[in-house]
């Protein structure tokens, strides 16, 4: 996706989610447990056909699974509560209440949450058999198991 793409995906869900109360769009809809905490796949009320939404409730979770999504797929985290530390490949990013992040295609990526609570943004729209859980290192995704064991450690 291109870069300018990408921006405006960001910027169409920095404004709706400064303008809605994710406590309340959550209302009515089930969750799903996943590795990155409670799952809630909410309808796109942007009417952005490539992109779908839901949030990720990680306030119970000590640290998110790690994994990859393959190409062409894009993650977008917008951060709604708390704050924690985000790896994506190999960068090491500590985040708060509006911080973003944009996970590229075949990127590892995984959380260290702290109360947090997530609006996540898939392009294209998520299919859970793309969803590659990591559980030893795989350079060509950019995943180092010594370093999640080390960086997870400390969050238990």
């Amino acid at each position: 996706m291109p870069t300018n793409s990408v921006d405006s995906l960001v910027q169409a869900w920095q404004e709706y989610l400064k303008a809605v109360d994710w406590t309340k769009t959550i209302q009515g809809f089930a969750a799903k447990q996943s590795g990155c905490g409670l799952i809630y796949e909410l309808p796109n009320p942007l009417s952005r056909p490539a992109e779908d939404f839901s949030i990720a409730d990680m306030r119970k979770l000590l640290y998110t699974e790690p994994h990859f999504h393959p190409a062409p797929d894009i993650e977008v985290y917008f951060v709604l509560q708390g704050h924690g530390l985000m790896v994506v490949g190999d960068n090491e990013q500590q985040v708060a209440a509006g911080s973003v992040i944009v996970i590229p295609p075949d990127t590892a990526h995984f959380t260290i949450p702290t109360d947090m609570v997530i609006a996540v943004v898939n392009t294209p729209p998520f299919k859970p058999d793309r969803y590659i859980p990591l559980t030893e290192t795989n350079p060509s995704v950019g995943f180092d198991y010594q370093r999640f064991t080390k960086l997870t450690s400390s969050a238990k």
